[in-house]
């Protein structure tokens, strides 16, 4: 049933004030005139079962008519939705860790209220624009180029299934550094731990990870997250150190830089040894002595 009906129902008032009408319309398949009518045999007519994704439909429509005559939503950006994105996530990983189904499905749904809002003001961008259905469609894309065996309904382990994907990944987005593509602005811990496990997967050699960013010490006079996030920015710094000296090495002082395509690939151990470095450039204050391997 589109947006629309059940939005006008509710203002609905019957005009028979005589004989039965011919054609009873009724969404209660229990009321006492729909029995008594299916009981003289009169014949029923119902709408065709609910397809799965129905109300997304719905929920898509009820967003662009709260868009484009709400006062509030009209005026929102992508910018001062941010804190409710944020708080809706935290509230999702509670409803998540509660394991009450209720609050689960409410949480869902304020996440994907999230999803519709900033879909639509993209919709009204004076550069660039996209639609929900856009959206949808790179989600799609993404998906059926990273689990192909899976969607192509083949028998497929968990080890291969991973492998596709990671394979995939690789070739969507092609990065220069172990440190690509890693959000900064998450939180310290989050960024610590997503930086750890791209280094581990690298080859980095585990000693070389700080303490700083493994134990996390925590007292009433530190700024814990600031200090956390200051080490795990100074070991990214680090790690593209260390790589931009793999790259010289590799490619030798005959060839500049700027013609060098060549994708690092795997590291080596030694390599990551020998080129790790004692003190980096630091762009946020200039050159730190850093104890280390060369």
């Amino acid at each position: 049933m589109p947006v629309a009906v059940p939005w006008s129902l509710p203002a609905a008032r019957s005009a028979h004030a005589g004989n039965d009408a011919p054609v009873l319309l009724s969404s209660d398949p229990n009321h006492p005139a729909v029995i008594t009518r299916l009981a003289a045999g009169a014949r029923l007519i119902s709408a065709p079962d609910s397809q799965r994704g129905e109300r997304l439909v719905d929920a898509v429509a009820m967003m662009d008519k709260l868009r484009t005559a709400g006062p509030w939503e009209s005026e929102q950006t992508h910018d001062s939705l941010r804190r409710y994105l944020l708080e809706e996530t935290y509230e999702l990983l509670d409803a998540v860790r509660s394991g009450s189904v209720d609050q689960l499905r409410e949480e869902l749904g304020d996440l994907l209220l999230q999803v519709l809002f900033h879909a639509r003001i993209a919709e009204d961008a004076s550069q660039s624009p996209f639609t929900i259905d856009d959206v949808a469609d790179t989600l799609m894309r993404k998906l059926g180029n990273r689990a192909p065996g899976v969607l192509a309904g083949e028998s497929i382990s968990l080890e291969d299934q991973l492998a596709q994907w990671e394979a995939a990944k690789a070739s969507e987005k092609a990065r220069k550094s172990v440190a690509d593509d890693v959000h900064t602005g998450q939180p310290a811990l989050a960024l610590a731990q997503k930086v750890i496990q791209r280094a581990q997967k690298a080859g980095l050699p585990a000693h070389l990870i700080p303490d700083e960013i493994t134990s996390v010490s925590v007292s009433a006079d530190v700024d814990a997250e600031n200090t956390l996030r200051t080490a795990v920015l100074d070991f990214i710094d680090r790690l593209r150190c260390a790589e931009r000296a793999i790259a010289v090495a590799r490619r030798g002082s005959n060839v500049a830089e700027q013609l060098d395509v060549t994708p690092l690939g795997v590291i080596t151990e030694q390599e990551w040894l020998a080129h790790w470095p004692t003190a980096v450039n630091d762009s946020r204050g200039g050159s730190k002595k850093r104890k280390g391997m060369r």
